[in-house]
């Protein structure tokens, strides 16, 4: 009888163990299942979620268009003398006009300079500046004065 009792007890204990392990099994492939299904909706919603800036970055007109003025001014700015200024926009403009071209926009860039006069005492020179950026998109205008000496 004693091998009877012996075997009902590790039928006990195999049942017991036999179950536990079920459930262990059932619960790492239910946490699998649960993970693996949080993860493709995740992967479905992603793309409704994420702003695209690529057109933003392809759209380089008011970039080019902001820098040639802010650049126009430094070349003012940074003339040595009232002659030096027309000099240094007639660079810039070729520069500016032909990296406008490069890039397929129309730049017209057009500036009147106060005439330099000895024989004036004038203290400050004012240098109209004319900026005009087509592309086909649109059209980007500009007109303003810089000073010099600032």
């Amino acid at each position: 009888m004693r091998s009877s009792s012996k075997s009902v007890k590790s039928d006990r204990y195999f049942s017991r163990f036999f179950l536990k392990r079920h459930k262990a099994q059932f619960f790492i492939l239910s946490a699998f299942a649960i993970v693996a299904m949080f993860y493709l909706i995740s992967g479905w919603i992603e793309p409704f979620t994420i702003i695209d800036t690529s057109q933003v970055a392809l759209m380089d007109e008011i970039f080019i268009f902001n820098n040639i003025k802010e650049k126009t001014a430094a070349v003012v700015n940074g003339s040595k003398s009232c002659d030096d200024i027309i000099y240094n926009l007639q660079e810039y403009k070729s520069f500016a006009e032909s990296y406008a071209y490069s890039k397929g926009y129309n730049l017209n860039f057009s500036y009147i300079a106060t005439p330099c006069a000895s024989d004036y005492d004038i203290p400050v020179y004012f240098t109209q500046i004319n900026i005009t950026l087509q592309s086909p998109r649109g059209t980007l205008n500009s007109q303003f004065l810089v000073p010099w000496p600032s």
